[in-house]
């Protein structure tokens, strides 16, 4: 007769209890980072906001940078996986409605985390389009180089359709992406509310029209 062992549920809800662990932590770091700043927060005021110990921290990311990149890399994931389903769905959609839809999207998701937005402004150099750098240069940031990804699809489906001219993908790519990365880095330098939804309105208008009068 086999009989299960008291231990043998232990590794499932260790895992379980480090996952939860994680989750906090993250959450945790996020609005210390927001209040304090990247460089300013300290480890033990972050175990503290989360209930855990410092060596938890260590023993999760093994080191500041790592929290420092989990932070990043969950809203990271937030964002981009909403905005892919979101354009895996809608393919057969025009192509104007799908850019409309987009860019409230992008702006929506900065408007709901705009304060680890705040610490992405902290580490990461603004602007800027993904290319091959130049020798000795660093590469510009992943989460840049996966909005860049993202969006330089969408700019080649309205090309495709007629939608768009026959533009250059990579600047087309660039200047959306510029709209909706401009309006980050200058409302968070100059310490603004998170972006309107007006704000969608114009970049879309500014994409599709241009600014020269007609």
């Amino acid at each position: 007769m086999n009989q299960d062992s008291p231990d043998e549920g232990k590794p499932l809800l260790r895992q379980r209890f480090r996952e939860q662990a994680r989750e906090e932590l993250i959450a945790a770091a996020s609005r210390v980072f927001a209040r304090d700043g990247v460089k300013e927060a300290r480890i033990d005021t972050i175990a503290a906001e989360a209930g855990v110990s410092v060596g938890t921290i260590y023993n999760l990311f093994g080191d500041r940078g790592g929290l420092v990149r989990a932070v990043l890399d969950h809203v990271r994931v937030a964002m981009f996986d909403r905005v892919r389903l979101y354009l895996e769905g809608t393919v057969d959609r025009p192509f104007e409605e799908r850019l409309h839809t987009l860019v409230h999207l992008l702006i929506g998701q900065m408007r709901e985390h705009w304060a680890t937005l705040r610490v992405l402004s902290q580490i990461e150099e603004p602007g800027g389009c993904p290319g091959v750098p130049a020798a000795g240069v660093r590469p510009l940031p992943h989460v840049i180089r996966e909005f860049y990804g993202v969006l330089s699809g969408f700019v080649r489906q309205g090309i495709d359709s007629g939608a768009l001219g026959p533009v250059d993908e990579h600047v087309a790519t660039c200047v959306l992406m510029g709209a909706v990365r401009a309006t980050i880095d200058v409302d968070l330098l100059l310490a603004l509310d998170a972006p309107s939804e007006a704000r969608a309105d114009a970049i879309v208008r500014l994409f599709l029209e241009g600014s020269a009068r007609r």
